[in-house]
C-alpha cells in the first residue's frame, strides 16, 4: 500500500508541473495486460480442505490475470478528466480425485477417477474523476466499481465399470468497490505509446447465489489488492 501510494504521488507531482496552457491530446484510449496480487482467503481454505480431501495438488490463489481497456477524455482542455474502464480477470484450479468403492464389506473393489474445475472470471466496470499531463504523458485517477463475479464448477467422474457422471453449477454475486490508479505513457510515435500502470482495488464478492436455483452462498472471494500492468495507449 505504500509502494502504490509514492507511486500515485509522483505521477500527480508531474502532472501538476506540467503547463496547461498548451493541451493538444484530448483523448486517450489504453489497451493493459497485469497482475493482480490478492489473498482470497476463504476461496483458498475451501481449495486446501478440498486438496487434503481429495488428494489434490491444486495451489491456493495469490495473484491472478486482467485484461482491460479503458478511455480518458478530458473535461474543459484542462488537466482534470473522466475516465471510464472495463476489465476481465480469470483464473482456475483443477483438483483430480480418486475415490475408492465398496459394496456392503469394507473392501476396495475399485476406484472413481474424476476431475473438479473451478472456475473464477469477474467482470470489472468503472469510472471515475482524474488528472493528466497535457500529453497524457502521466494520469491519477480515483474510478468507482460494479462487478459481476462468476464461480463455475465442472465435475465429471468415471467408475471402474465405466459408468460416467458429470455435475456443473454456476454461481453469480455483483459487487461494488473503488480503485486508484497512476500510469505513465512512453511515447514512439506520435499518438501511440506504451503505458505502466500501478493501482490499488478495493472490492468483494460476498452474495454469490446459484443462477439455476436463485439460493444464496456463503462464500466470499476478496479480490483486493495491488496490481501493475503494461499495455499499449492511442492518443488522439
Amino acid at each position: 500500500m505504500i509502494r502504490i501510494a509514492v507511486i500515485l504521488c509522483l505521477c500527480f507531482s508531474i502532472i501538476r508541473a506540467q503547463d496547461t496552457s498548451a493541451i493538444t491530446t484530448e483523448y486517450k484510449i489504453t489497451v493493459t495486460y497485469g497482475i493482480n496480487i490478492i489473498r482470497p482467503d476463504e476461496i483458498n481454505d475451501n481449495i486446501r480442505v478440498s486438496g487434503d480431501a481429495l488428494g489434490s495438488s491444486a495451489n491456493i490463489i495469490k495473484h491472478i490475470p486482467e485484461a482491460a481497456v479503458s478511455f480518458s477524455t478530458r473535461l474543459t482542455g484542462g488537466p482534470q478528466i473522466i475516465t471510464a474502464r472495463i476489465g476481465r480477470m480469470y483464473i482456475s484450479r483443477t483438483h483430480d480425485v480418486s475415490i475408492p468403492e465398496t459394496t456392503t464389506s469394507p473392501d476396495i473393489t475399485g476406484y472413481t477417477s474424476g476431475t473438479i474445475e473451478e472456475i473464477y472470471t469477474f467482470y470489472p466496470l468503472s469510472a471515475g474523476i482524474g488528472w493528466a499531463s497535457k500529453s497524457f504523458g502521466s494520469q491519477l485517477q480515483i474510478e468507482f466499481i460494479y462487478a459481476l463475479g462468476y464461480i463455475d464448477e465442472d465435475q465429471s467422474y468415471i467408475s471402474s465399470t465405466g459408468a460416467r457422471t458429470a455435475y456443473s453449477r454456476t454461481l453469480s454475486s455483483p459487487a461494488y468497490g473503488f480503485r486508484l490508479a497512476g500510469n505513465t505513457t512512453v511515447a514512439f510515435s506520435e499518438r501511440i505509446g506504451i503505458t505502466f500502470e500501478a493501482s490499488y482495488r478495493y472490492i468483494v464478492f460476498d452474495d454469490y447465489s446459484d443462477e439455476r436455483t436463485d439460493k444464496g452462498k456463503k462464500i466470499e472471494f476478496s479480490a483486493y489488492g495491488l496490481s501493475g500492468a503494461v499495455g499499449l495507449s492511442i492518443l488522439f
